[in-house]
């Protein structure tokens, strides 16, 4: 690599990374360059500290979010409000070693905020240097996690070198061992049991809807008219307490677009829960579903990796729709015919089998549990749009001929917005409404944008002169 760009290299990672040492290849002499680094390390550093993060502002106010959470629990417990808010400040947020400090008073403005204004009152102003973190994203962090939980005994530089030259894309080496030793997951966090998990109790919620648990699982394939086999995916989402099916469908694909769907419909029919509990699949983890659950009020848990037994209950229910209503499916007078067809059958036979009888640990049905506490439950305002609770967000500066791009496609915004940057939510996977935000407030609609029409009715009149 040459000195002048290896020196380049090193001032950037040692300044991102003060604790950041560069050693001296084995055997080198005095007379050895000091700033020698191999091209291919100093590339992926450089890769790694320029990978843009999801967006600070929502990871902010997600922050912000969970403390407010804290606080809402303490206070149900009986503790002041003020005394709560000091203890909030003595602690670091998030939970582990990379958490922050903030003041009483800090907290207490996101508490008022929170109050007045819901979840968007927990956005902070843009910074002139969003975007400019060099932290290892979570997606990444969640691999290297799951590379130390896969060979717990293997040197980090051991499987680090074999995963690297079987073409995967991974952080800088040093990057990787400051990141496992911040959350505990270096060697000596490994010898003091960091991936001991011994049996934990038996627990079970209060009050119906304080939990729900949700995953995936493989489900039955169909027979298509041209003799083709197609995979479903099944889905579930279920509440703690009562052991209700609050929904269940199958999907083509176990993706985030099948589990807000299934979330959607689950709120629309039983209500909000207060926590939500899924492992670290992508559809749970990603931005648009954490958003999403900030806007309903639910708190999104995770479950470790590896720790299925972890929502056990779940993955019970999901057994014995396998041993139950599928094991019925192979049945020829029972088949499924399609995949609405599927789904239908599974709904008919929740509600009327299901939901009917008693549970072996509750020794209630589950529909009996739950409809005692129908009264008490927690639902959305008359006037909330359930839709848009479920948009994503995106930010756009509006183009001279007032159209946006979105997945490679323009589309049209009001004229007025031309040169403004806007805020774009809708749902990703319809399209069938967008919203147009500016500076907080709904200004208008986008719709897919017509050439030919516009065209024919003066959009190109600029040409004729």
């Amino acid at each position: 690599m040459p000195l002048s760009l290896a020196k380049t290299a090193k001032r950037q990672i040692t300044a991102a990374n003060p604790r950041l040492k560069f050693q001296q290849p084995r055997g080198s002499g005095h007379h050895t360059k000091p700033y020698f680094l191999p091209w291919k390390a100093a590339r992926v550093l450089l890769r790694a500290m320029n990978k843009p993060k999801l967006d600070p502002s929502n990871q902010t106010a997600l922050l912000r979010y969970k403390v407010i959470n804290w606080i809402e629990e303490r206070i149900a417990d009986g503790f002041r409000l003020a005394d709560t808010l000091r203890e909030a400040s003595s602690r670091p947020w998030p939970e582990d070693a990379s958490g922050d400090y903030y003041a009483a008073r800090t907290i207490e403005d996101w508490w008022y905020a929170h109050r007045q204004g819901g979840f968007a009152a927990l956005c902070p102003k843009a910074r002139s240097d969003a975007g400019s973190s060099r932290a290892i994203d979570e997606a990444t962090g969640l691999r290297l996690i799951e590379l130390v939980e896969k060979y717990p005994r293997m040197a980090v530089k051991v499987w680090w070198r074999l995963h690297k030259e079987q073409g995967e894309s991974l952080p800088a080496l040093s990057s990787v061992y400051r990141y496992l030793r911040r959350r505990g997951f270096d060697s000596k966090g490994l010898r003091r049991g960091r991936l001991e998990s011994g049996p934990t109790k038996a627990f079970e919620t209060a009050r119906v809807n304080d939990l729900w648990m949700v995953d995936f699982s493989p489900g039955p394939k169909l027979r298509t008219a041209t003799g083709a086999l197609l995979a479903t995916q099944l889905c579930v989402i279920i509440d703690d307490h009562s052991r209700l099916i609050a929904f269940c469908f199958y999907a083509l694909r176990a993706d985030t677009e099948a589990f807000l769907h299934a979330l959607k419909e689950a709120v629309s029919r039983r209500g909000v829960p207060v926590k939500l509990y899924t492992d670290q699949g992508k559809p749970f983890v990603c931005e648009h579903a954490r958003v999403t659950c900030a806007n309903l009020g639910i708190r999104l848990l995770h479950a470790r990796p590896y720790h299925a037994w972890s929502k056990g209950k779940v993955e019970r229910i999901i057994r014995t729709i396998q041993d139950d209503f599928e094991a019925g499916l192979r049945i020829d007078s029972r088949a499924a015919s399609s995949l609405e067809d599927l789904n239908r059958k599974l709904w008919t036979w929740t509600e009327s089998a299901y939901h009917q009888r008693p549970h072996g640990s509750t020794k209630e049905s589950p529909l009996a549990r739950y409809q005692r506490a129908v009264g008490t439950l927690r639902q959305l305002p008359p006037d909330a749009d359930l839709e848009a609770l479920f948009f994503t967000r995106l930010d756009r500066t509006v183009r001279k001929d007032g159209t946006v791009l979105i997945d490679k496609e323009l589309y049209e915004v009001p004229l007025h917005l031309r040169g403004l940057r806007v805020e774009l939510r809708y749902d990703p996977f319809s399209k069938k409404r967008i919203d147009v935000w500016h500076e907080k407030r709904r200004v208008g609609a986008a719709r897919l944008a017509n050439r030919q029409l516009n065209s024919e009715i003066g959009g190109g009149i600029s040409y004729e002169r």
